[in-house]
């Protein structure tokens, strides 16, 4: 079947609908029948024809936030100047999806977006939920988790995963609708036409189209043709013709670039932090190094060796269940005690079972009084059910009052647990789960019990409390038993790419320089199993790191190229 435009909204009629009132009400006092159908189209149309224009958001009486000026303007200018195909590329940290989620608010209130979806990548579609639910009062449906069947008129905002919305069966039910509106996030991902996510993005058939992205322009001048093409087809003309005007390879100075730019102010929004009244508060990260008792030290060493060689030989499953164990390892006896009795390593579980309170329990719990005196909030975190825990029985043991969080409570009981730390309890013990689609800022310390190997989950953690509407400076406290895995991860993020001092979103920009579908975790496990002593693994971590501090120049060459590329005004 051929692939049809999305239908036009009909005009009422030339004269306008007060004309057409009038000739109805003439109609009337002849008698004449009137056509139900037509009055009908009459009043719809003399109600949108009432509503002011986009210069007035008449959503924003219902929001429940107050977005800052410089999302408002990019608001307004995709909807009155780009006409609801636009593509939002602030930097990282200003709030895109708050912008997106004020376009998509108002289109719907004016009956123009019934059909919405939203793309994202798969670690934030919760996060847009919780944003467009939260914030805007907007309904939403997970496709492929909610049942979403694509038949409904007036249906919830529609949100997909990227990976799920590329592939069958859902990517035929999406390119089979005709959308009123879609948003893409991180829409660099899909910018390249031949890319499974590139082809998804160009079948689908909508009326208006927002791309997210902070940076539409990496490595080449043709990247930002791609992206512009896909919200203005035809407004750079064809690929040859942008390239003789304006070039398209890796390297030189693009042609004629005050007229590039003139062209790109026509689709695309891009503040900078340096732009806008707005300041983040600092971060402040301090790494606290526990030195374990001698049971600890003995017992973790003992366990990575057998880890080692079990998964040198392993099957690829086994290889798995190895990668985790470690992991639980660096979070402490406790949590890697159901798992080493689960695959029949009892000696090493009847040793972690007698460890009673490790050493990072004795600094948590100190850290917790410290904080109490000073009448401040903590968010606690860990990656792990088994941890957490033993979390709450310390703290309950200590007589810290605490609130916890986990994946496992009813929603009904998720907002509970976060209004009281709100309100009343001074710590949350809480599982990663806190660090999807939570916004904490009421508080602003953390401590990290353990650090997961991703360092995407580290900023997701991050960016509960150091986002937008944080008052004071952010204190991270990371404990790291020394000795373990995990201190050579956090000393080579620290000192490669400098993790702390990210804003939250570079660092998804920095990762996928070093490969597309790079994961740190994995490589990290393999590169610990594959050295032959921890000298060598040190080593091979270093080269990584050196990797890492690469891709992280790149991104920052990039940044500078875009601003280089747009100029000062695409926001106005």
């Amino acid at each position: 079947m051929p692939v049809r435009a999305p239908a036009k909204a009909s005009a009422v009629s030339p004269q306008g609908p007060l004309a057409v009132y009038a000739s109805l009400v003439a109609r009337l006092e002849r008698r004449e029948p009137v056509d139900l159908g037509v009055s009908d189209l009459v009043d719809q149309a003399a109600r949108v024809w009432s509503r002011p224009g986009f210069d007035v958001l008449l959503s924003r009486a219902a929001l429940r936030f107050e977005p800052f000026d410089h999302q408002v303007q990019a608001a307004q200018a995709a909807l009155r100047r780009m006409r609801g195909r636009a593509i939002l590329a602030d930097e990282v940290g200003l709030g895109k999806t708050i912008e997106a989620g004020l376009v998509l608010a108002e289109l719907r209130l004016r009956g123009l977006a019934a059909r919405a979806l939203v793309v994202a990548p798969a670690g934030l579609v919760t996060q847009w939920q919780e944003e467009l639910e939260r914030k805007f009062g907007l309904p939403t449906v997970i496709a492929g988790r909610d049942g979403w069947g694509g038949d409904r008129l007036d249906q919830p905002v529609v949100l997909a995963s990227l990976a799920a919305a590329r592939r069958d069966p859902l990517k035929s039910a999406l390119v089979g609708q005709e959308w009123d509106a879609v948003i893409v996030d991180e829409a660099h991902r899909v910018r390249a036409p031949r890319s499974a996510s590139g082809k998804l993005v160009r079948e689908l058939r909508t009326r208006y189209l927002m791309l997210l992205t902070a940076t539409p322009v990496e490595n080449r001048l043709q990247d930002l043709y791609e992206m512009v093409s896909l919200v203005a087809p035809g407004l750079l003309g064809t690929a040859a013709e942008f390239r003789a005007r304006h070039g398209g390879g890796s390297g030189g100075r693009p042609r004629d670039i005050e007229a590039l730019r003139a062209r790109t102010r026509e689709v695309m929004v891009r503040h900078r932090r340096s732009e806008v009244a707005l300041m983040l508060p600092q971060r402040l990260a301090e790494t606290l190094l526990v030195s374990p008792s001698a049971d600890e030290a003995q017992w973790y060493a003992d366990l990575t060796a057998r880890i080692r060689r079990e998964a040198r030989t392993g099957s690829s499953s086994l290889r798995l269940t190895m990668r985790t164990l470690t992991r639980l390892a660096g979070s402490g006896p406790a949590a890697a005690g159901p798992t080493l009795t689960k695959i029949g390593w009892s000696d090493l579980a009847d040793r972690a079972r007698r460890i009673h309170r490790s050493q990072k329990d004795v600094v948590l719990l100190e850290r917790l009084r410290r904080h109490a005196a000073r009448q401040e909030k903590v968010l606690v975190f860990t990656g792990f059910r088994q941890t957490l825990d033993r979390l709450v029985e310390q703290a309950t043991e200590a007589g810290i009052d605490h609130a916890v969080y986990h994946g496992s409570l009813p929603r009904a009981a998720k907002e509970q647990v976060i209004s009281a730390f709100r309100d009343d309890v001074p710590v949350l013990l809480s599982t990663e789960s806190a660090g999807e689609g939570r916004n904490l800022q009421f508080c602003h310390v953390m401590i990290n019990v353990d650090l997961p190997w991703n360092p995407m989950q580290i900023e997701q953690r991050l960016g509960r409390l150091h986002r937008i509407g944080q008052q004071h400076d952010v204190l991270v406290s990371n404990l790291v038993a020394r000795g373990t895995i995990e201190e050579h991860i956090l000393r080579v993020l620290e000192s490669k790419i400098n993790l702390f001092e990210l804003v939250v979103g570079e660092l998804d920009l920095i990762l996928g320089r070093v490969d597309d579908d790079f994961d740190l975790e994995s490589t990290i496990f393999d590169t610990f199993v594959e050295a032959a002593d921890d000298d060598e693994f040190t080593e091979r971590l270093e080269s990584l790191g050196d990797d890492l501090a690469r891709a992280r120049t790149d991104y920052l060459h990039s940044r500078d190229t875009l601003d280089a590329l747009v100029g000062e005004e695409t926001a106005r």
